[in-house]
């Protein structure tokens, strides 16, 4: 949910609580006051009636008005004035039809001529009820249209102000530390949003100088260990050819040599892990998975008739827009897993859809867990030419495109899924 929205219903929530409570208590102050009002003009008319009863008596009325009974003159000795609502039974003229009637009523024990009186004077309640209620309703119309008139109103306000922040947030989600060009903010005369563009420039600045130091770490990094490597290598390359060794010499030039070969390797990849984790290799092209499929296979032929495997394939013409390097150390590194974890005289299976890359291999029980199986460094320990670095790498490559992976087994059967995203087939 967006910010102006929530803001948006958070006032019509508070809106609809205030007028709730802001109806009840107009109701109550319109209902005391009008009733302040009856009660005077009912004081008025009982005024009237007294003095009539005090100056003209006989009065010229249609019945001649009652003392009160003991009874009455008991409960109320003094002169007392009652005010009180009261339903009094009507009937409508005209119209067949009997109801109970509102009513304000004023009860008045007085002393007149030396005489007790009651004295009551009655008002309808109607007219004053439904006065009421027409000036809450008006009221409440009228308030409503202000608030729904404020709050479009403000909503586009916020609209226009918020605008700067939406636009440098997309900025920010095309933004590419790959890119040497600096991220272009939408400025805005607004303290908040004037600091914020400022600290995401920082940001962003700080975060392009690391990824340059980081890029040329790397890369001078493997150049520097490279060089020294490969003089080491042709060295020992030499004295392995020299007849002057015996045969312990022989042996550990050769193990220097394994290990000089390792680490090279290591570093080779280790680089581009880097590479691939600072997205270096951006450029994207039309693929061929099949055609890069096949060359893996005859590039392993060797490595497949030394174990006697049978290769299966079943394999689409669709093609991929995705890096080339990237495609090919991927599908290299999968080949090469389903070769190196085998048995004798095993199989590999590789299938290709429109979607979906399948390898699935006979081997030996996995030796670690299945979650761990992508983790740099995790290898079966049985293998010590293993870096443990072919599935980090094919791992890391999904996670740079976006391309999900899985992996299964069953009775021996090993399965490594690759789905590549819809958007790139073409």
């Amino acid at each position: 949910m967006k910010l102006i929205e929530k803001t948006g219903r958070m006032y019509i929530w508070l809106s609809v609580i205030i007028f709730v409570f802001a109806a009840i208590a107009l109701i109550f102050v319109l209902t005391a006051v009008m009733d302040n009002r009856l009660d005077e003009q009912l004081f008025y008319n009982k005024e009237v009636v007294a003095k009539k009863i005090k100056y003209d008596f006989p009065l010229t009325i249609f019945e001649e008005p009652e003392e009160l009974n003991p009874s009455e003159n008991r409960l109320y000795p003094n002169d007392t004035i009652i005010y009180k609502d009261t339903l009094i039974f009507r009937a409508i003229k005209g119209e067949g039809d009997d109801e109970f009637e509102k009513y304000r009523q004023l009860t008045a024990y007085e002393t007149l001529h030396g005489k007790r009186y009651k004295i009551v004077t009655r008002n309808s309640l109607v007219r004053n009820q439904d006065f009421i209620w027409v000036i809450v309703l008006n009221t409440f119309i009228i308030i409503g249209l202000l608030l729904a008139g404020l709050f479009i109103v403000n909503t586009q306000i916020s609209k226009k102000l918020w605008q700067p922040f939406y636009t440098n947030l997309g900025n920010l989600k095309d933004f590419s530390i790959q890119d040497q060009e600096r991220i272009a903010l939408e400025p805005s005369d607004i303290d908040e949003f004037k600091e914020l563009n400022s600290s995401i420039k920082n940001l962003t600045q700080k975060l392009q100088s690391d990824y340059n130091t980081l890029k040329q770490f790397s890369e001078n990094a493997s150049h520097e260990m490279q060089t020294p490597l490969a003089v080491m290598l042709s060295k020992i390359e030499l004295l392995l050819q020299s007849n002057k060794l015996d045969a312990e010499q022989s042996t550990q030039l050769q193990a220097i040599y394994k290990a000089g070969k390792k680490l090279s390797k290591l570093n080779k990849t280790l680089l581009l892990l880097a590479k691939v984790e600072n997205q270096q290799y951006s450029k994207t092209s039309i693929i061929s998975i099949k055609e890069i499929v096949e060359k893996q296979v005859e590039n392993f032929e060797d490595f497949i008739e030394s174990k006697n495997l049978k290769i299966k394939t079943k394999l689409s013409d669709d093609t991929i827009e995705a890096n080339t390097l990237l495609t090919e150390t991927l599908l290299s590194n999968l080949l090469s897993n389903a070769i190196k974890h085998n048995v004798p005289d095993g199989y590999i299976q590789i299938c290709y859809t429109k979607r979906t890359l399948l390898f699935e291999n006979t081997g030996n029980p996995l030796n670690i867990r299945p979650k761990e199986l992508f983790d740099r460094f995790k290898k079966d320990s049985t293998r010590k030419d293993s870096l443990g670095l072919g599935l980090a790498i094919v791992k890391q490559i999904c996670d740079v495109n976006n391309w999900q992976l899985s992996y299964t087994c069953r009775k021996n059967i090993h399965k490594i899924v690759v789905i590549f995203n819809s958007d790139e087939f073409l």
